[in-house]
């Protein structure tokens, strides 16, 4: 234990609250020494990249201990992938597009890398 603590304090290590309750478990009876196990311990930098980190205390399952979730509060997403949407394939002129891109893309290479060299060029001209 003097070694965690010593690990704690020498990387400046931060306790975050715990939403849902005081404890990770079901009774709210506790020894002082136990209040904070099952907890996350951060590090400054976290704390500065994610500004709404917070511990969330979970419904309990079987055990008398709650599971617990860390919030790191909204995700910046990239760009979403890409979805073949089965309307186009009603759309008047579109398998006539396709049929003129598809031989269009001259890749070399063996036949799976030559396919997915063409899908790849075929997903940015639907895109488009």
């Amino acid at each position: 234990m003097v070694d965690l603590s010593n690990f704690i304090c020498e990387e400046d290590l931060l306790d975050i609250p715990l939403a849902g309750g005081s404890f990770p478990w079901s009774s709210n009876r506790a020894h002082p020494s136990w209040s904070t196990i099952n907890r996350f311990l951060i590090s400054p930098e976290w704390e500065a990249h994610y500004l709404n980190l917070i511990q969330k205390r979970l419904p309990r399952l079987c055990s008398n201990h709650f599971r617990i979730l860390l919030d790191c509060g909204v995700l910046h997403r990239g760009p979403r992938y890409f979805k073949f949407e089965n309307m186009w394939l009603k759309s008047k002129g579109f398998l006539d597009r396709v049929q003129k891109w598809w031989p269009s893309y001259q890749f070399h290479g063996n036949p799976s890398y030559t396919l997915a060299c063409k899908l790849k060029s075929l997903k940015k001209d639907l895109k488009v």
